[in-house]
């Protein structure tokens, strides 16, 4: 069985991150058959539970928050974590990368769209909390990981991805020893066609890479 791709999909394959929330390891196993290697779980002990199977090669990453007691868990299984929410975490992962000896890669998570019911630092103190992140030697920040608005308005939608991709160009030339712009995660199940359109390098799919009608 292969679940459904439609041509976007297909043809921006290698920027899919599999969100496994929900879904067993049978499912998990369907999509690795395809060729899928990169995995994220929104829950860490999701991501423990579901690391442990018999399927080679998989990248796990952390796409949901991250709890301070769980950090230790974070850095030992996931090749990035992308939800970094404010730089006491970040002192804490660079802390456990220490320990674990290990450079970890993270995004930083922006809340371009002032919601509050999602984590991230606002984009007035994005410049900041780069600065203050230099002395952090055991983390490698890779970009910027952005949510788009809880809404069906597409100009509004556009307008946080756009955002985005504007920071993500201002700090592809920070220099700093621990800063390399690579990636802009952005774009879900509902919205990834606008993402894709402002210049998203990542995709966090879910329910449409399992065959669920949004």
């Amino acid at each position: 069985m292969n679940f459904p791709m439609n041509s976007l999909l297909e043809k921006n394959k290698d920027k899919i991150v599999v969100v496994t929330k929900n879904h067993s390891l049978a499912e998990i196993k369907l999509l690795y058959d395809q060729g899928f290697r990169v995995f994220g779980e929104n829950r860490v002990q999701e991501l423990i539970s579901k690391q442990k199977n018999n399927m080679p090669g998989i990248n796990w990453q952390l796409i949901g928050h991250l709890q301070k007691n769980k950090v230790k868990y974070a850095v030992k299984y996931c090749s990035l974590i992308q939800s970094v929410d404010s730089l006491k975490l970040l002192q804490d992962i660079n802390m456990e990368a220490i320990k674990q000896n290990k450079i970890m890669p993270v995004l930083i998570q922006v809340n371009i769209a002032k919601e509050e019911t999602k984590f991230g630092i606002s984009v007035e103190e994005l410049d900041a909390f780069l600065k203050d992140a230099d002395n952090l030697n055991q983390i490698i920040i890779k970009g910027l990981m952005v949510i788009g608005p809880h809404t069906k308005d597409t100009v509004a939608i556009k307008k946080v991805f756009t955002e985005g991709k504007e920071l993500f160009d201002k700090y592809q030339n920070f220099k700093q020893a621990n800063i390399n712009f690579t990636t802009l995660s952005m774009g879900m199940s509902e919205d990834y066609p606008i993402a894709l359109e402002c210049g998203s390098t990542m995709l966090r799919l879910g329910r449409i890479m399992f065959g669920i009608t949004l």
